[in-house]
């Protein structure tokens, strides 16, 4: 009898973790985190994994419990800590005699929003259910959105939001002053959502992609000039790169940057 062929799906880890202004603990501050599975279909788009019982995260044994079962898709766990640490990601599927599949997750803050892709390969001799469900349609993003699953719903919606809130400008090349933090080329990657009183970060990220390569310089002088131990302002030298986190800033460097753009915008 011929066999059918192995199947592999193809799904990612998405990771979202912000600074909790004000609090610290061992010298570091404190971030909060998240982190949610998805489905990925052939064509790149998000899919529901009808295929997956329920997830298990093995946290850091510090955190109580470290063992964390989550039922519902996106599988979404939630969570705040000062240090970065590996933690395994354990897949149960609804056929029990399939192994779980286990992966190792680097949970960092070197970056706001990362996302991690993943292949699962299923061999040939699975039960006709479940390869199945292996094989539905990947479900729109409308159709997750009008869903009952409010907190599925919710993890989608604010993950787009987080995602359209990571623009890059351009890189800065050509003329720059004569400092020696502009003599390599840099670049600012801005982030930001709702979480600013008074500023709306989303349009001044996009402003600072409007600015010339001169101008890009000298707000980053600003930051540093202001720079505080409870802001998320990272230099990668080797790539060039000058990370702000906007919604570490505070209103007040937030409002000062935003009267910069506006002074340069309008010359």
């Amino acid at each position: 009898m011929e066999k059918h062929k192995s199947i592999r799906k193809v799904i990612k880890v998405i990771t979202d973790q912000n600074i909790v202004r004000g609090q610290k603990q061992n010298g570091f501050p404190m971030r909060k985190w998240k982190i949610s599975i998805c489905g990925v279909s052939a064509n790149g788009d998000e899919e529901t994994m009808p295929y997956v019982d329920h997830v298990e995260y093995i946290l850091h044994q510090t955190f109580e419990p470290p063992v964390r079962k989550v039922n519902d898709y996106p599988f979404l766990l939630q969570e705040q800590g000062w240090g970065e640490f590996d933690m395994k990601i354990m897949l149960h599927f609804v056929d029990k005699s399939v192994p779980p599949f286990v992966l190792d997750h680097d949970l960092n803050f070197q970056s706001n929003h990362y996302e991690v892709p993943q292949t699962i390969t299923f061999k040939s001799d699975l039960k006709a259910s479940f390869v199945k469900l292996l094989n539905l349609s990947a479900t729109n993003a409308s159709d997750r959105e009008s869903s009952n699953d409010s907190a599925g719903d919710s993890a989608t919606q604010k993950r787009r939001r987080d995602v359209i809130a990571k623009e890059k400008v351009k890189r800065m090349k050509g003329d720059r002053s004569s400092d020696d933090e502009s003599q390599a080329d840099s670049s600012v990657v801005a982030s930001g959502d709702e979480w600013g009183d008074k500023i709306d970060v989303h349009l001044l990220a996009k402003k600072f992609q409007l600015l010339q390569p001169e101008d890009l310089v000298e707000l980053v002088q600003i930051v540093k000039a202001n720079q505080t131990p409870d802001m998320y302002v990272r230099e990668d030298g080797e790539a060039g790169e000058f990370h702000i986190d906007l919604r570490t800033l505070g209103n007040d460097l937030l409002a000062e940057l935003w009267q910069f753009c506006e002074r340069k915008l309008e010359q």
